[in-house]
């Protein structure tokens, strides 16, 4: 609250009070809303949509969830978790323009710069999940029977968690970013995104790698999004069921990386003709996607010194 607001925790202790940020009325309303049970459980807020004020005067659209906390069935206080929506709705209106761009894209050829992924924000929405799961161990703590129960949910949450810091490194905007990475690191986050996929339940995957490979130097977001795009054309040819290998190594005499992917689907003709239509744009009926995967990878591979191909 204190990044959120500008106000720090002392400042408000001392000589200031919560109605410095968070307007008294709608505070009263939204009590009024938890000690009643025509607004969700009782002593429980759904995510409510309002307005918080920074220090400066800045109106920041928030989500509040709260719970009152009772010990002994008498009201003691309460607790929220605000979340700051800027960011989402910002990513809301980028989601917005991406969708109009694809309807455009349908129309007219698409340019090679073809939009990254947008980032997903989940981490504040399960933060609230494990703060409301403390507090339901701390008050059944009595009760052991509910206890490993609750602790699964914390499990959960914390695995949604990770899956969620994953989808947004991987959909973040980061061209032109250079790091060092293992080529192990890369696909196994790649993998990460897919593996609980319906489309890859049926699906076994193989990896080898090697693991005495250098590090790889280039802008790891968009290689995700190139064995990303392989591994998904792959579960799409073999229609969701069948066998996937990946397989990589290091050429020490031409000082390249060499990564295979296969799989048990349909295999395309070997002739220039194909080879030529597999790297162009729309190459997807209808409803299966853009098409765009390929020509897209082959422009980041480009970038980044290598090649594709079959």
């Amino acid at each position: 609250m204190e990044q959120l607001t500008g106000y720090s925790a002392a400042e408000i202790m001392r000589k200031g009070h919560l109605a410095s940020f968070y307007d008294i009325e709608v505070a009263k309303e939204n009590m009024k809303k938890m000690r009643s049970d025509q607004f969700g459980p009782y002593g429980k807020l759904n995510p409510t949509s309002m307005t918080i004020k920074a220090k400066k005067g800045e109106e920041i659209p928030v989500t509040l969830s709260a719970s009152l906390i009772t010990i002994d069935g008498k009201e003691v206080g309460s607790v929220g978790v605000f979340t700051d929506m800027r960011e989402i709705l910002k990513i809301r209106k980028e989601l917005e323009d991406a969708n109009i761009q694809l309807i455009q894209s349908r129309r007219s050829p698409p340019s090679a710069a073809w939009p990254q992924g947008l980032p997903t924000r989940s981490n504040n929405p399960l933060s609230g999940i494990l703060i409301y799961t403390e507090l339901l161990k701390e008050s059944l703590k009595e009760r052991p029977e509910v206890l490993k129960d609750l602790q699964e949910i914390i499990d959960q949450t914390l695995r949604c968690k990770t899956i969620a810091s994953e989808l947004l490194e991987f959909s973040r905007k980061s061209a032109g970013k250079i790091s060092f990475f293992s080529l192990d690191d890369l696909i196994s986050k790649c993998l990460a995104l897919l593996i609980n996929k319906a489309s890859f339940q049926n699906i076994a995957v193989t990896t080898n790698i090697d693991v005495n490979m250098p590090n790889l130097t280039g802008d790891m977001s968009q290689l995700q999004q190139v064995f990303t795009n392989l591994f998904i054309n792959a579960a799409d040819a073999m229609e969701g069921k069948g066998k996937l290998l990946i397989r990589a190594t290091f050429d020490q005499g031409r000082s390249l990386f060499v990564i295979q992917v296969a799989d048990t689907g349909p295999a395309f003709p070997r002739n220039a003709g194909t080879k030529s239509l597999i790297f162009s744009s729309h190459t997807k009926p209808a409803g299966k996607g853009t098409g765009l995967g390929l020509s897209v990878s082959q422009n980041i591979l480009k970038i980044h010194g290598g090649q594709i191909g079959f």
